[in-house]
């Protein structure tokens, strides 16, 4: 049943109509038989569903209302969805290029291609024809989405999950995807070569500048990783980085096509959920560690970072010495449990505690002295000093006065896993 709206109560969204194409003829031929023609379609909104044509010869006519019938629609998916059908099935035809238009609007609405040929009157071959280039991007930017996501070390339920697709396909798409995908490289590193990796020979290594793209406390330089990767991995092998801060170690395992497992007590927000929120102090969380080549360590420095990441007394960084020395030393014995191949590396300075105690610790020492792991073979110890620049002129005047040597090793300490 029709009723008789105002004519300017009529509401026209172009978005959510499906003509390209109108005919001006056609317009002025229904405007001189207004009494002749059919109510137009509208929602309870008012919003137009099918009849420009008609509505816009009442406009040319100056008539003051129209004729219309209400049709309820739940929402605009299916208010375009009843348009399409509506001025597909009679009337004046949708063009091949309304259509084609349609079908893409219509797919990006989560419609199949078969919905899509019966709203549109197409057959399902053109349906697809005109769709094609969308989803072969779709399935690039899937493919690209879980080989994304394995390379975080994400389980094929997690990807499956994610991405929306069964379990299966996933699996089916990892058995090509790592031959066939290119990966992801970071933003150019500034001390890196695009093209060139260069391996390093001796067991001191010093960077001119720093390389990290995005900033956090205790940040180390990603030549250091980068170093490590070179000695101890191979394409696709896992690094487990449980320290992992501003997320450098992603940044140069998607450049060097290793896979990663990383976490923190407190990610950086900068991150988003790439850095897996892990505690430690609970035990070592579950990830594929038949297939880790690398554990790197990269903890809070002590004294020097206390209260700089929290005020928790769990924290490594306020812990008592002996309690932190315990800790960092359990932690690699545990690792050593569970890793079956390659390497585990500990990044840490030696503490230099205040002018009054004049007290030095070295805490590769007290570590190295205390992992009993049998699995474990210490195999090299790196010099990776700072820059001097990282001192100010206050400092150097402190460590004049009181005749104090300023801080610039860091080192790097290795072991490797015994059969």
């Amino acid at each position: 049943m029709s009723i008789e709206l105002p004519l300017d109560a009529i509401v026209y969204r172009q978005d959510l109509y499906p003509r390209i194409k109108t005919d001006p003829s056609l317009v002025q031929k229904y405007a001189r038989s207004l009494e002749l023609l059919p109510p137009i379609s509208v929602n309870q909104d008012n919003i137009l569903i099918d009849g420009w044509h008609r509505w816009t010869a009442h406009k040319e006519a100056k008539a003051p209302t129209i004729q219309v019938v209400v049709t309820r629609t739940a929402s605009e998916r299916e208010l375009y969805a009843l348009a399409c059908e509506s001025n597909a099935a009679h009337g004046w035809q949708m063009d091949r290029e309304s259509k084609r238009q349609a079908a893409i609007r219509l797919y990006g609405l989560n419609y199949t291609a078969e919905e899509i040929g019966r709203l549109i009157s197409w057959r399902k071959d053109d349906v697809l024809d005109a769709t094609r280039a969308i989803r072969e991007e779709e399935e690039k930017e899937r493919d690209r989405r879980i080989f994304e996501l394995w390379m975080a070390c994400a389980t094929q339920q997690e990807i499956a999950d994610k991405v929306g697709i069964p379990q299966q396909t996933v699996a089916d798409k990892l058995s090509v995807l790592p031959e066939q995908f290119p990966g992801t490289k970071s933003v150019k590193l500034s001390d890196f070569s695009e093209d060139e990796w260069k391996a390093p020979i001796y067991n001191v290594w010093t960077f001119a500048k720093k390389s990290n793209t995005v900033d956090h406390f205790g940040n180390s330089e990603q030549q250091i990783l980068d170093n490590l990767l070179w000695l101890y991995t191979n394409r696709y092998d896992v690094v487990f980085d449980p320290f992992a801060g501003g997320g450098a170690t992603i940044d140069v395992c998607q450049r060097r096509l290793r896979r990663y497992y990383v976490s923190d007590r407190k990610p950086t927000p900068a991150r988003g959920d790439a850095i897996r929120l892990h505690d430690l102090t609970i035990g070592l969380p579950r990830l594929p560690w038949s297939e880790v080549a690398l554990t790197y360590l990269d903890p809070p420095y002590w004294r020097q970072a206390k209260g700089k990441y929290s005020d928790d007394a769990e924290d490594l960084a306020n812990m008592p010495l002996d309690q932190f020395t315990k800790t960092l030393v359990d932690l690699i014995n545990a690792i050593g449990k569970k890793q079956t191949k390659g390497a585990i590396a500990l990044l840490i300075q030696p503490t230099q505690w205040s002018a009054d105690d004049r007290h030095f610790t070295d805490h590769v020492t007290d570590v190295v002295s205390a992992v009993g792991n049998k699995r474990l073979r210490l195999v090299n110890r790196v010099s990776c000093p700072y820059n001097s620049e990282q001192y100010n002129a206050q400092q150097v005047e402190w460590a004049k006065t009181h005749k104090r040597l300023l801080v610039l090793t860091r080192e790097l300490v290795v072991w490797d896993l015994l059969p």
